[in-house]
């Protein structure tokens, strides 16, 4: 991961000076491999994280197929997800 990208993430920290409990975040970065995307459809429960857990997927990549701001985790909503195909 890019320094500078963990650095404009977080604007309020020293990163060069960190201490074990700070909190710091890591941006997400797509992987860019995906050629296809299917629709899923929101279940009860649904986290972003259970989504890209059920998936196999990046987060950055679920957001970047997406609207970042309008994907909403209500049950029945149907959203964007990246289907990575293999050449093989």
């Amino acid at each position: 991961m890019d320094l500078n990208a963990i650095i404009m993430a977080n604007p309020f920290v020293n990163v060069y000076n960190l201490k074990i409990g700070d909190i710091i975040c890591l941006p997400c970065v797509p992987h860019n491999r995906y050629t296809n995307y299917t629709t899923y459809i929101v279940e009860e429960g649904d986290t972003l994280g259970s989504i890209v857990e059920k998936n196999g997927i990046n987060l950055a990549d679920l957001m970047e197929a997406n609207d970042i701001n309008s994907i909403v985790l209500m049950p029945g909503t149907t959203i964007n997800v990246p289907v990575w195909e293999d050449s093989e």
